[in-house]
């Protein structure tokens, strides 16, 4: 038995009680023995780690894989099953609008409807909700007379969403009879080696960014947390498709703008335009009923500005030490980053404004000097165990993670049962997913989960009323 233990920037609070679920909605029938067998190949013979059980560490209270020597017959690398329609997935009423989106923002079924549909209800939603000896991978495949859905679960811990998407290129990479590469970071922690907080930067300027807050500090942070959940129980979540033209228009709108502004100006990108858009929709949901939601008319200069610490997560792989020389498909774990800014908003900041603002702190935290000290930071928070929020006392928080770009290069085409020549569908492969604990509230993040010819999907909440 092989002992590796878990970075802390793979176990934070709560990352490590999460399990994600990422759904791969693939136009075309797949084979479920072709698709079935190598991935018994892949973790048998390749990837080792992903057959592993992730245990509590009985002296150090942390995370650890416990990996065999080599697998038994009736050892259990997976949890594997599937299920057949004879039907068009077209019949499925609830997907009907997810498979010829509106050329207008459309609020679709929520993630809980695509949960229903493709999660078998006896997996584990949380990690504690797992059976003892779980396997990390649990995989349900879906197969329609036209399409197939790809169900997939594993502990956060083990990888984000861009490792996700690196598990399954491996995987059908074994389907088309090849090697994969070999995986970065089996046994090291490959990101920028940890140094104490404090060896980087004094308590007070990293105040609005990741950081381990005093007692005071803390206490009230969730306090504040608690009051908005006291004043508004009630979520509504929906799938949120956004067009591309929609997205591009806007984009195009507000360099226009910022050039007007600023001789040079950063280049706005689209995220940082979905960003802005979820953002401003948040902040129109403080004071009364979402009009994002419910097409009520609002008055928009009643309402006063506030604080906002607004953070999105980084992809580190190839831009820091340790994954420079990765080629994007070798390292599966955790390579987060955070960029925050900081910034007063109301119902008046413009997009524009708010792109800006998003923009600019993703450039500066991709600046190497910032990503040492950022994971440095969030080692400190996963060692004291507290719950990973950006916000400070009396402000304001919304986080954006962005999704679209892990899932370039996915391609099941070996693993189909009819040729793509025989049967072209007028729908690009979609991708939904969410790692969250049951109970905790959605409404203080967005997930922009992926991108089509048509557009972007995103994961949404805001409360019912205020």
């Amino acid at each position: 038995m092989e002992v590796i233990p878990v970075p802390l920037t793979d176990q934070p609070n709560p990352v490590d009680r999460l399990r994600s679920r990422t759904f791969f909605i693939v136009p075309n029938k797949l084979d479920n023995e072709v698709l079935r067998n190598a991935l018994d190949r892949l973790i048998r013979n390749h990837w080792l780690k992903l057959g592993a059980r992730l245990v509590l560490s009985p002296s150090t209270k942390l995370l650890e894989y416990n990996v065999p020597s080599s697998f038994d017959e009736n050892y259990v690398l997976f949890n594997w099953s599937s299920t057949t329609n004879a039907e068009s997935i077209r019949k499925v009423e609830r997907l009907s609008s997810f498979l010829a989106p509106s050329q207008n923002v459309s609020f679709l079924p929520s993630m809980d409807v695509i949960d229903k549909l493709f999660r078998p209800a006896n997996w584990p939603f949380e990690r504690k909700d797992e059976p003892s000896d779980a396997p990390l991978l649990y995989v349900h495949l879906t197969i329609f007379s036209d399409a197939s859905v790809v169900a997939m679960s594993c502990p956060h811990v083990l990888a984000d969403q861009f490792g996700v998407a690196n598990i399954v290129k491996a995987w059908l990479t074994v389907a088309r009879e090849e090697a994969p590469p070999d995986m970065l970071g089996y046994r090291e922690d490959v990101l920028p080696p940890g140094h104490p907080i404090f060896d980087f930067i004094d308590k007070e300027s990293r105040k609005g960014m990741m950081r381990a807050r005093g007692r005071r500090d803390q206490t009230a942070v969730m306090a504040g947390i608690v009051l908005d959940l006291v004043r508004a129980r009630k979520e509504e979540s929906h799938i949120v498709f956004i067009p591309l033209q929609l997205v591009e228009r806007l984009r195009e709108r507000a360099s226009r703008i910022l050039a007007e502004k600023d001789r040079y100006p950063p280049d706005i990108s689209n995220g940082d335009i979905l960003t802005a858009i979820f953002t401003k929709a948040s902040v129109l949901s403080l004071g009364a009923t979402s009009p994002f939601l419910t097409g009520i008319q609002m008055t928009r200069h009643d309402r006063p500005e506030y604080p906002l610490n607004l953070s999105q997560t980084v992809n580190l792989r190839g831009r820091a030490p340790g994954l420079w020389d990765d080629d994007g498909d070798r390292f599966i774990h955790n390579a987060l980053h955070y960029a925050t800014a900081n910034f007063k908003i109301s119902a008046t900041t413009p997009l524009h404004e708010i792109a800006l603002h998003n923009r600019q702190a993703i450039n500066k935290a991709l600046e190497q000097p910032e990503i040492e000290v950022g994971l440095a930071a969030l080692r400190d928070v996963s060692k004291r165990r507290q719950v990973m929020l950006i916000c400070e006392p009396f402000e304001k928080l919304y986080s954006v993670s962005n999704w679209c770009g892990a899932w370039k290069g996915i391609d099941f085409s070996a693993a189909e049962k009819e040729s793509q020549e025989k049967r072209e569908q007028d729908w690009d492969m979609l991708v939904f997913g969410q790692s969250r604990l049951t109970k905790s509230p959605a409404r203080y993040r967005v997930s922009i989960m992926c991108k089509t010819k048509e557009g972007f999907w995103c994961d949404f909440a805001a409360p019912e009323r205020l």
